[in-house]
């Protein structure tokens, strides 16, 4: 007999119900089935929150005040628990709801205003897991919160946040399946500026895992919508695909092929970038001491209307003559054909490498660390247009406030640079604002900019240093053929574990005809550093001599951190560099961070922690100050959080000036039911 359609659904709804209760039978020994439970009596509480703060800004005789005070409110709620049972889906949620008074005023020339309105204050959390103890599980999450973070960059932010999303998992012995999926928006407002960045993003992850290998399949899917205070809203969209497989095979298991191919393609600005990158590496280790390997790379760059196609190749051997020396010499070469509007230009290279490393322990007392690196190519260049077109250039930057900062060049001379497109993590920087060009010689130096913004910060996190890639214009290459030289070299000797002694020296030449645009360098660094129990320092001096560009840098740090005895810390940081510029002048700066911690009981503890840096480069200067102490304190259901913040910048270049400064009194008390 034929069932309708309707009694059809409703079977297979009761066969499926059935099935599921019967696989999750098992798990009914240990707690008792139950359509709807909570986890004991939900926890309620009740609190308030005082957040008052005073803006001043101070230009060239002018001054604008902007003052807040909120008083709100809250109500919170707490609980977990589970539908069915635990294992089929089990949730935590907490969350606070605030409703209170918002006054906001601000004056200058001109200008005088008072705004009285009420303010919604909405933070919660929410966790729901499905099938936590299978092998095929799933977890949901939402949240919105409001809250303040420091960066360590003498600039408290303001952080407002919405986030949604989800994740899928298989995993099984051989396989692992991963997706996830979800919305980010946050808004961070600092003490200059502000940014927000909504970003819908899923990404798919697929290991397949074999005795002597495995393969991995990765895409994501991301679309960033930044709008920036002091700049237009940007929009970016990133998709990729990439595949990789590893592959152990040989009777002794003593070879390892490594492959890879990947495409993405990038819309922002106008504009799309398309990529294609294939890579392998195949190493064989022949015995406890040999090993040769082979290395192959092929990238395809398509930024309309310019293509960049780059080949290369390496073939070598490596060798452990003693325990404490490696020798390794190569083969390698190359082919790049770029063409853009103007024309195209094509670099064919190949050559010899060798290098050398020694690591030597002196008797008890020393460690002896040496390295050799030489390479010798030949080059011929040929070019048929005016400008050559570098597509997604990658360099690590540094805050110039960070010890590691050192100036990063773009590849090529004579930059145009109205051209520099820099991105990070997806997203497009906006020059001036995240990044400043700064011309040196022939070569264009990306520098972040100090305080950074908040995008910036958005981006960087809690680190001082950002990955990114660039793509910009240059001159285009000159017809020759050369020979090109190049050597490094670095020498270590640690003592007593804990003074320090090294040298490196970098070293390009070649014999390309006066006209030809191609680097010459001698690149010499000294240090010493030193450290021993509560205390760290350390020098360095750098001569940097090219035909592009030339300076001299001093670079110092000292890093005190004392712990007082099992109740109290405190740690005190200085930073300074000094640049020299042969066409730009100087560059310096100057940092001190300090923060002390005290735990009197488990109960209570509190914290004070400051800073300033100066800086002056091209001509202007800028002193950033900050200052915080706050203590937080908890007895039985009963919390209280307080403290004072103080930031302030100053910058100056010639006749303008201008002093920013801000004043925060924060309270929250919390008291659970």
């Amino acid at each position: 007999m034929k069932l309708p359609p309707i009694q059809r659904f409703r079977l297979a709804i009761s066969l499926l119900a059935v099935g599921l209760m019967h696989r999750l039978a098992p798990w009914a020994h240990a707690d008792e089935i139950s359509w709807f439970r909570l986890y004991g009596l939900p926890e309620i509480s009740a609190g308030m929150e005082i957040d008052a703060s005073t803006e001043s800004d101070h230009v060239s005789g002018t001054t604008s005040t902007y003052n807040t005070l909120f008083l709100t409110p809250t109500a919170g709620l707490r609980t977990t628990g589970s539908i069915y049972h635990p294992n089929l889906l089990y949730f935590d949620f907490s969350g606070e709801l605030g409703w209170g008074w918002n006054q906001m005023t601000s004056s200058g020339p001109g200008n005088n205003q008072t705004i009285n309105e009420s303010d919604k204050l909405t933070r919660y959390q929410l966790q729901v897991d499905l099938l936590r103890e299978k092998p095929y599980n799933a977890s949901f999450f939402a949240s919105e919160d409001h809250t303040y973070r420091d960066y360590g960059s003498f600039d408290t932010f303001a952080v407002d946040s919405e986030r949604y999303g989800g994740r899928m998992d298989w995993n099984t012995a051989s396989l692992n399946l991963h997706a996830d999926y979800g919305y980010n928006d946050e808004k961070d407002t600092g003490l200059v500026d502000s940014s927000e960045v909504a970003e819908t993003y899923f990404n798919f992850l697929g290991i397949h895992k074999r005795r002597t290998g495995q393969t991995t399949l990765v895409a994501r899917w991301d679309q960033f919508d930044n709008i920036l205070s002091l700049g237009g809203p940007l929009t970016t969209v990133n998709e990729s695909v990439g595949i990789a497989d590893s592959e152990t095979i040989g009777s002794r298991q003593q070879t390892t092929i490594a492959t890879g191919v990947s495409a993405s393609h990038s819309e922002y600005s106008g504009q799309q970038l398309d990529t294609v990158n294939a890579n392998g590496n195949v190493e064989t280790k022949h015995s406890r001491n040999l090993s040769t390997f082979l290395i192959f790379n092929f990238e395809e760059n398509y930024l309309h209307p310019a293509t960049d196609t780059y080949v290369q190749g390496t073939a070598g051997v490596r060798h452990q003559l003693y325990d404490s020396l490696t020798s390794t010499l190569d083969a390698h070469g190359s082919y790049q054909d770029n063409n853009d509007s103007s024309g195209g230009s094509t670099t064919d290279l190949y050559g010899l490498g060798l290098s050398e490393n020694y690591q030597k322990r002196i008797q008890n007392w020393g460690r002896l660390t040496m390295s050799l690196n030489l390479t010798g190519d030949h080059q011929d260049d040929t070019s048929s247009g005016d400008t050559f077109t570098a597509i997604g250039e990658s360099h690590q930057l540094y805050l110039p406030t960070s010890p590691n900062y050192r100036p990063v060049y773009l590849a090529r001379p004579r930059v145009i640079l109205n051209s520099i497109q820099v991105t990070a993590a997806g997203q497009l920087l906006v020059a001036d604002t995240d990044y400043e060009v700064v011309n040196s010689g022939e070569l264009t130096e990306v520098r972040l900019i100090s305080p950074p913004s908040a995008h910036l910060q958005l981006l960087m996190g809690a680190n001082d240093n950002l990955a990114v890639t660039i793509s910009y214009q240059s001159e285009s290459n000159n017809n020759a053929a050369f020979e090109s030289l190049t050597s490094g070299y670095e020498i270590r000797l640690d003592m007593f574990s804990c003074f320090g002694i090294y040298g490196r020296l970098n070293w390009m030449d070649n014999n390309a005809p006066p006209t030809v645009i191609t680097q010459t360098l001698t690149d010499l660094v000294g240090g010493v550093d030193y450290h021993w129990r509560w205390f760290r320092t350390g020098a360095e001096y750098e001569d940097y001599d090219s035909n592009y560009t030339q300076y001299t840098s001093m670079r110092f740090f000292q890093d005190f951190t004392f712990q007082l005895n099992h109740r109290s810390s405190l740690a005190l940081n200085f930073n300074e560099t000094l640049y020299h510029y042969a066409q730009n002048g100087d560059q310096t700066l100057c940092q001190f961070t300090t923060r002390y911690n005290l735990q009197l009981w488990s109960s209570f503890s509190c914290y004070l922690q400051g800073g300033a840096s100066w800086q002056e480069v091209l001509g202007g200067s800028e002193t950033d100050g900050s200052a915080e102490v706050g203590l937080s304190w908890t007895r039985g259901k009963l919390s209280v959080r307080a403290g004072y913040q103080y930031n302030e910048q100053t910058t100056a270049n010639g006749a303008y000036s201008e002093d920013r400064s801000k004043d925060r009194i924060f309270a929250y008390l919390k008291r659970s039911f």
